[in-house]
This record gives C-alpha cells, structure tokens and sequence, in this order.
C-alpha cells in the first residue's frame, strides 16, 4: 500500500483511539523507506550538494541511489554512491549547446528558449526525462531536481514520495518570483508567476505523454504545474542557508530551508608550491572564477582582468571553463587550472568575483568573504540581488553589460569597502554554526520515513 493509503488508514485509527495499532502501522510505513532515488541535472553546483546529501542519508541508513549527468557519473560512483544516468553530457551542452547561445543575453531570451527548444536541447532534455524513469524504477521514494518534470508522474504512478530540492526560488509567494525571472514587485504577478513553469511542459508534452502511457496513467492537463505531487504541491527541502534566502510570509509547512550541503573532501588541505607563494607575496588578492558558465570569450576575459589592475587589486584566478590561460597574465595574477577545495582556497583571499551559482555563492559567505556577481543566466541574478541586498557586496552586473569603468568600480568598491567585510564575516559566522545535511536528513526521516533498519528496530521495541 502506498503512503497515501497509509495516511488515510491512520486517520481512522486516530478517530478510534487506537494509539498501538497507530504506531504500528506508522513504523510498518516507515519500514518501507528502503531506497532513495535522487534525481539531479546540470553541472557541479546541481551534483555536489545532492552527492553530500546522499553520502548522508547512506550514513542513516538509506541505499540511495544518484542519477546525474553522464559526464558525473564516474565523480559520483568516487565518492561512494551508486551512480545512474540522468541526460547525457550536459557540461558539453553547456560549453557547446544551446546554453552556452544564451549566456549573458536578456531573461526574456532565456526563458523564451526554455519553453521553444532547439534539437539539441529538446533531445537533451528528452532523455533526462526518460532517464529519470528508468533510474528511480525501484525507489521508496525520490528526491528531485525542479528540472525533473515527470516526478510527480513518477510518484503517482508508484505510489510513493517526492520531494523537490530547491535550487533556487521555486516556491510560489507575493515576495519572489520563480528565481529565473525577474520580479516585479507587483504581489500577484509573482505568485502567479509560477504557473509559468506549467508551459515547459509543453515543450515536451509528447514524451510527457509516452512517460505517462509506459506509467499506467492517463492524458493529463498539460499546464499542470510539474511540481505537483499525488495532486498537491510537493514538499521543498532547499540546500540553502535561511540567512541567504529567508522564509518567505505565504510559504507553508512544506518548505524547509537546511543550510547548505556541504561535505568536507579536503579537511587538511592548505595552499602550497606556487599559489602559497602568491598568497603571502604581497596584499591578500582577491579570487576570480566562473565555474562551469560558457567561456567569457577573450574579450570578456582580457576586460576584467584589466579592471581588477585598475583597481589596484592582486587575484587568483580559477580556470574553470574561462580563457584566462590563453592572455598574457602578469604578476599580479596566479592562475589556478586543477581542482582545489573552493570552501578552503575562498578563506586564503580577500573577497570573491564569481558567476552568482548557489554553490559558489553559499561557500563565499559561509567563509565569510565579500561577493560581487557577474551573472550568466538563469538564477544567478537572484543570487546576485541577495548578496546586494544583504550588504555582503556591491550590486551584481551582469555580464552583458560589463564595461571597463563599471568593473573597475565595483571590484574596487568589493575590495575596499569595510561594511562589506563586516557583514560577510557576521553571515559567515550564522552559516558556519549551519549543518546543512544533518537538518536535511531530519526532514526527509520526517517526510518520508526512517530508513528500514532503524523502523525494524523500532518496530521490535514497540511490539514488546
């Protein structure tokens, strides 16, 4: 029986006042939460946090499963879960595709590509459904990325949980619109608003429609807001520190902001060789690194480079997927092109220029840096405003409008600008005493039910 029949029969034994029938049945419920199927998308930012999330709820006693990207698989089968595929290489879609085509043009363009894809992201995007099917076909339960639209076809055809992790702004409320539109201040567009991510159903409503028919269930509203789960929206445990996005007033019960999670990889790790020469050589430089965005093309490039030298600073850079390895870099630059532990590596500098993702925005604050964000796409404009907004750095620009003088300004101003250092350290203090994947583990326990272990054990006492 799945967990809706579960929930109707303790509401009658309630009526009846049969506590022990009560809790046995609630332990027989939990006793059924075996397999965790997380379903995730996208680039590093999108699988770090389900991979410490994951390693978590192993350590409780789950099998947990992870579906990402082909090209993670094999990071994620390293750190010890079992890895399943979810889309193709999407770090290639995003370098060569569709993605890289609108990085830095204007939110009407990026939403308007989300809702009429090309080929490429069509069929991308297709087989991230399919795979989401195929990878969760034996779970209790799942875990699922806002991308993953069928996931409440998933649960309903199976009778079991969802939960959505919210990357970004995705429940509906008069404060914010969905993250990747701007708001507008006008309360009833941005609760309505959400009802915008009904329409990229029908970007892919004929293999909506075959998922469903291979499920068992019938033709469906295709506005359907994809985030419904056994007809009511589905619970949103957000990776996000409440300090960096706070509760808004019309969210219910089913939101749950845990923190960050983040796993500690590199608990001994210190600058050495090269970087720890630049690091002590002179006044403590800043960092500068875009993550998995599309290259800034050499243009881009050579112009922040010039601008952090017009602002007096010093700066590490970090490769990532930029082109700082192909211009002449002087002195006042080390060049960072392998990995290292950003959460460490953001403590050694003295404020951070990144692209604005939830990753990279969490590690900044939570070492208690100043941010300033040049955003991409999507919802890094969202990150960037709350950054701003909070006081820990100066207002985001994104990259489409950088020109020299106004990088040169907001890097100086990131860099000298002591009520930036102030507030970054206070929110780095509020975030360090956060343990993102320990609350994160209590509530999926609370939505979903303990492990099967810990429910036998349970289940044993409760009996005698």
């Amino acid at each position: 029986m799945g967990i809706g029949g579960h929930d109707r029969r303790l509401s009658r034994l309630r009526g009846r006042g049969t506590l022990r029938a009560w809790s046995v049945l609630l332990l027989n419920r939990m006793a059924m939460v075996r397999r965790i199927s997380l379903l995730t998308v996208g680039t590093l930012g999108d699988v770090g946090p389900m991979v410490a999330l994951g390693l978590a709820l192993k350590e409780a006693g789950y099998e947990v499963s992870l579906a990402a990207p082909e090209d993670f698989m094999d990071y994620v089968a390293s750190k010890g879960l079992e890895a399943r595929r979810c889309g193709t290489d999407f770090s290639k879609f995003m370098k060569d595709g569709e993605m890289a085509e609108i990085a830095g043009a204007h939110t009407i363009v990026t939403v308007k590509k989300w809702l009429r894809p090309g080929a490429d992201m069509r069929a991308l995007f297709e087989g991230i459904l399919r795979d989401a099917v195929t990878a969760s076909a034996d779970a209790d339960a799942i875990l699922f990325h806002p991308v993953i639209s069928v996931a409440g076809e998933i649960a309903e055809a199976r009778n079991i949980p969802a939960v959505m992790v919210g990357l970004g702004s995705v429940s509906p409320s008069a404060e914010n619109l969905l993250s990747v539109i701007p708001g507008t201040g006008i309360a009833a567009w941005n609760r309505y608003g959400y009802n915008t991510l009904g329409l990229q159903r029908l970007a892919y409503r004929r293999v909506i429609g075959e998922i469903r028919k291979s499920l068992g269930l019938g033709r469906a509203f295709w506005l359907r807001h994809p985030h419904r789960v056994h007809g009511e929206r589905a619970p949103v445990i957000y990776p996000v520190s409440p300090v960096l996005q706070p509760r808004a007033s019309e969210e219910g019960d089913e939101i749950y902001f845990t923190g960050y999670w983040f796993r500690d990889e590199a608990p001994t790790w210190r600058p050495t060789g090269k970087l720890a020469e630049f690091l002590t050589s002179g006044p403590r430089p800043i960092y500068i690194g875009f993550g998995s965005m599309p290259a800034l093309g050499l243009e881009r490039t050579e112009l922040i480079l010039r601008a952090c030298e017009a602002a007096g600073q010093r700066a590490v850079l970090f490769k990532g997927r930029g082109e700082f390895d192909r211009v002449p870099l002087s002195d006042n630059f080390h060049l960072i092109d392998q990995y290292v532990p950003h959460e460490k590596l953001f403590r050694e500098v003295a404020a951070i220029v990144h692209h604005g993702g939830l990753g990279t925005t969490s590690q900044a604050l939570r070492a208690g840096r100043p941010n300033f964000v040049g955003p991409f796409m999507m919802d890094q404009k969202y990150w960037g405003r709350r950054v701003f907004e909070l006081g820990a750095g100066p207002d985001q620009l994104p990259i489409q409008d950088w020109t020299l003088d106004l990088l040169t300004e907001r890097i100086r101003d990131l860099a000298t600008n002591a009520s930036y250092a102030l507030k970054a350290a206070e929110i780095g203090r509020a975030m360090q005493q956060e343990n993102g994947t320990a609350n994160a583990v209590a509530v999926v326990k609370k939505l979903i039910g303990a492990p099967s272990s810990e429910a036998t054990i349970r289940r044993a006492k409760i009996a005698s």
